[in-house]
């Protein structure tokens, strides 16, 4: 029993010796070195999101010109049951958005910025690693909104 204790002692001691990484940067050089591309992954899903964002702006004005000429004339130019309809997909992108919250990644970056500065460059690793995946979803969330507003789109455009 206590062989049996003494091999799961040193077992679980050199798990967590292990779990350490070896490479840790501990060199601004090293740091810049380590993130660096996710730097520029980040940089490229910024570049995505803004051609979304830019889809996703022209989409919106179509409808909020609709819904200003409902305002001023009183009429429609599209079908009711279309114009409904494509306010429920708008309300799908409004939950979309309210289930997402705000985005922590220039939090993340903040912090992995001061770590590196007080020279712990291992959790400013793990922020940026942190921020790129927020950065991740919010790149999915923005597709997701793209492809209903172009389900939007196509739906006022077949109602006029």
């Amino acid at each position: 029993m206590k062989k049996g204790l003494k091999i799961l002692c040193a077992a679980l001691s050199l798990t967590a010796i292990m779990s350490f990484s070896a490479f840790a940067a501990e060199t601004r050089k090293e740091y810049r070195a380590e993130a660096e591309p996710i730097r520029t992954e980040m940089k490229a899903m910024e570049e995505q999101m803004d051609a979304l964002r830019e889809s996703n702006k022209n989409s919106m004005e179509h409808f909020k010109n609709i819904h200003l000429n409902k305002k001023e004339t009183g009429e429609l130019p599209v079908d009711k049951s279309v114009w409904k309809e494509a306010k429920t997909l708008r309300g799908k992108i409004k939950m979309i958005r309210e289930e997402n919250g705000d985005s922590q990644v220039k939090n993340l970056r903040a912090e992995a910025k001061a770590a590196a500065e007080n020279k712990d460059f291992d959790t400013a690793i793990l922020k940026l690693k942190e921020a790129e995946k927020e950065k991740e979803k919010r790149l999915e969330m923005l597709k997701e909104i793209n492809s209903i507003w172009k389900q939007i789109d196509d739906l006022l455009s077949s109602g006029q």
